[in-house]
């Protein structure tokens, strides 16, 4: 009676266990359906202002996200046509495996025919009418049948093996036409990303005419100074609720020189360094690196904002908890959406120079409460994840 008790209470803590991981995980999805809602409505309220904006700037805005889709999908192709030739190398390994067993299972065949063909057709019959002593017939007798089964077990090996050399065969070519498509439709995207790159190099040519006709260089840095403040300060607002714990591990603020830098380059803008033709200070860094060089967030986190933003071209930003953030910007292109979560080291983007800029690289921030921190401090010299 007790142990059945105890049974139905160990019973009930359990479906309450399980009840109250459920309402959790529901309560978690409403939360972070509530935060990308307001993410969206923040990404419109951009859109709204930069509607009114050059036509050159949505121009911009339109090709550098293609050609962050594009880089993409470039992307996601290499990757399956390495997949294609590693499973490749690996099906001919396994067919000269089946064809080099094969020729074994050849060889010992042909010698029990050879032996077979010898005693002649009838060499059972003849066994049993030899003139040998009984006993010894009896064990001729066994030892021809474990030949024989032999022989037609190594017949069934032979076939199964040939059965597995054409498998494999069929799934090699399944394979090389995968790859030859794969192929294809790489041309095809490199061909569209050279096409809207040309189209890029018009655009910043003709919003810089426009600029230098307005004279606005400046005007255009600080309206991009303060968007991007605002920004920064909505994001704020919105992960002001969530658990420092549900964040990391190790409290950001502990992290202070001892983080890898996000791509491996060389820093050639530093923070709090003058903006040319301007009193405005660098917020952050800028960080030289050829195209399509991998971007890795820094520290454990969630992602606040993935998109483009006017001077910072695709961005992406990470909330830490405790009210500090990571910015990435100019990338070529995005791999991570809003809301998602990322781990220290997770390839988050790939470097480019969206938001019009000449030269390649990553610009990176690191904010407190909204305030800018110098990068150099918190990132430990000469330590870096690595290029891809």
């Amino acid at each position: 009676m007790r142990s059945s008790l105890l049974l139905c209470l160990l019973l009930a803590v359990l479906v309450g266990v399980s009840l109250a991981q459920g309402d959790d995980k529901s309560v978690r999805e409403k939360e972070l359906k509530a935060i990308l809602q307001q993410i969206d409505k923040l990404k419109q309220a951009i859109d709204d202002k930069e509607g009114s904006k050059s036509k050159y700037i949505k121009q911009l805005k339109s090709i550098e996200q293609q050609i962050g889709r594009v880089t993409g999908k470039i992307r996601a192709i290499n990757r399956q046509i390495g997949e294609r030739k590693t499973e490749l190398a690996a099906l001919r390994d396994t067919r000269e495996q089946y064809q080099r067993q094969l020729s074994r299972e050849n060889d010992y065949l042909a010698e029990q025919v050879y032996a077979a063909f010898t005693l002649g057709k009838q060499e059972k019959v003849k066994l049993l009418f030899s003139q040998q002593d009984p006993e010894r017939l009896q064990r001729n007798l066994v030892y021809y049948r474990y030949f024989s089964d032999a022989r037609i077990a190594l017949i069934g090996d032979v076939q199964r093996n040939i059965d597995k050399i054409i498998e494999t065969e069929t799934r090699i070519r399944q394979a090389n036409q995968e790859l030859e498509a794969s192929q294809a439709s790489l041309k095809k995207e490199k061909q569209q990303l050279d096409g809207d790159r040309d189209k890029r190099e018009s655009i910043i040519a003709s919003l810089d005419r426009q600029l230098k006709q307005q004279g606005g260089s400046l005007s255009r840095l600080e309206e991009e100074a303060e968007q991007l403040q605002k920004l920064i300060d909505s994001i704020g607002d919105l992960f002001d609720d969530t658990p420092e714990n549900d964040i990391s591990q190790a409290a950001f603020a502990d992290l202070k020189g001892k983080l890898a830098w996000p791509v491996e380059g060389k820093v050639r803008r530093l923070f709090g360094h003058h903006k040319p033709y301007s009193d405005l200070r660098w917020q952050g860094v800028v960080i030289e690196a050829p195209s399509g060089r991998q971007v890795r967030a820094v520290s454990r986190g969630r992602v606040a904002f993935a998109d483009w933003l006017r001077g910072l071209g695709n961005l992406i930003i990470i909330d830490h908890g405790n009210s500090y953030l990571s910015l990435y910007g100019h990338n070529e292109s995005l791999y991570k959406t809003a809301g998602e979560w990322v781990e220290a080291g997770d390839v988050i983007a790939s470097t480019g120079s969206s938001g019009g800029q000449k030269e390649s690289g990553l610009y990176f921030e690191i904010r407190k409460k909204g305030k800018p921190q110098n990068p150099s401090r918190w990132c430990k010299a000469g330590i870096g994840f690595g290029s891809g």
